[in-house]
């Protein structure tokens, strides 16, 4: 991902209630965002891709930021409520972009006491593979928060069963599994 030095990354988590109406695409997430779009530019902020849950009732969107509390600011100003903006470093086994507009990712929310490094990380990762084969899952990428204290993990999975399943065979507790659609920038746009 290219990057400046001077960009940082940061999640915004929300929860809808009651549910966007599902399936959520591309056209309805724009409009559920417009109010947001005019302070995030504001702010010089570049949003990345969004995760919503097939059943529309939560989201992760990823965005490169001067600051993090940018995001908050944005969401305060056009009165969008949030449950969490975090700091974050993105691991990747693929690019996010490689996958299409719409495509439906796993999502798994785990945090972290002790918090993970990236040595832990790779370690599990590496103790996990039979599982992933076993389960034919794939490993896409994982946003982890620079404290080491959470992380979304998202997955190439059939269903959020599977995800779940694979976290409890390898011993880590997770705080929830959703089945997610990849919304991304559509390029010349904007």
């Amino acid at each position: 991902m290219n990057l400046n030095s001077a960009a940082k990354l940061a999640i915004l988590e929300r929860t809808f209630s009651p549910s966007l109406s599902a399936p959520v695409a591309y056209d309805h997430w724009m409009q559920v965002n417009h109010a947001l779009d005019g302070c995030l530019e504001a702010r010089q902020v570049h949003w990345l891709y969004s995760l919503v849950a097939v059943n529309g009732d939560r989201s992760i969107c990823l965005f490169k930021v001067p600051y993090v509390e940018t995001i908050r600011e944005a969401c305060r100003q056009a009165r969008m409520p949030f449950q969490r903006v975090w700091q974050a470093d993105l691991w990747l086994a693929e690019e996010p972009q490689n996958f299409s507009q719409g495509t439906s990712l796993i999502v798994a929310e785990v945090n972290y006491d002790p918090p993970i490094t990236r040595t832990i990380y790779e370690a599990t990762k590496w103790q996990a593979k039979g599982c992933l084969d076993e389960l034919n899952i794939q490993s896409a990428f994982s946003i982890i928060a620079l404290d080491g204290t959470h992380s979304a993990c998202i997955f190439s999975a059939t269903s959020a069963e599977e995800v779940r399943s694979l976290y409890r065979k390898v011993g880590i507790p997770f705080e929830r599994v959703w089945k997610g659609t990849l919304i991304q920038p559509i390029i010349g746009e904007g």
